[in-house]
């Protein structure tokens, strides 16, 4: 778990990461509020969705799809992702560090 938590926070470290959102990039002792996570997941998911209904449209694959199915989706993919990977290890990290640890 350990060796997760590290690769999981050194993806999160990297500034390129945040691009263009560091706003939302907390101090490596705060938690990643599931608000925060909603933040991300809303600015990044609606972004990728839209693109997949950019794509769907071109290739004519939208039978039945909602114009606002596909950037839900990738707002709420993008949550559970991120708040199941990122999250998780900057919090267990953020924990330690509250706790006097490294």
């Amino acid at each position: 778990m350990d060796e997760l938590e590290a690769m999981g926070n050194w993806a999160s470290d990297q500034d390129a990461q945040w691009w263009p959102f560091g706003f939302l990039r907390p101090e490596p002792h705060q938690w990643m509020s599931n608000r925060r996570v909603l933040a991300l997941a809303v600015l990044y998911g609606s972004l990728a969705g839209s693109i997949m209904n950019v794509l769907a449209r071109l290739t004519g694959t939208t039978q039945g799809i909602a114009p606002w199915a596909l950037p839900a989706a990738g707002v709420i993919g993008f949550f559970v992702f991120y708040r199941a990977t990122f999250a998780f290890c900057w919090n267990r990290r953020a924990a330690r560090i509250r706790s006097g640890g490294r």
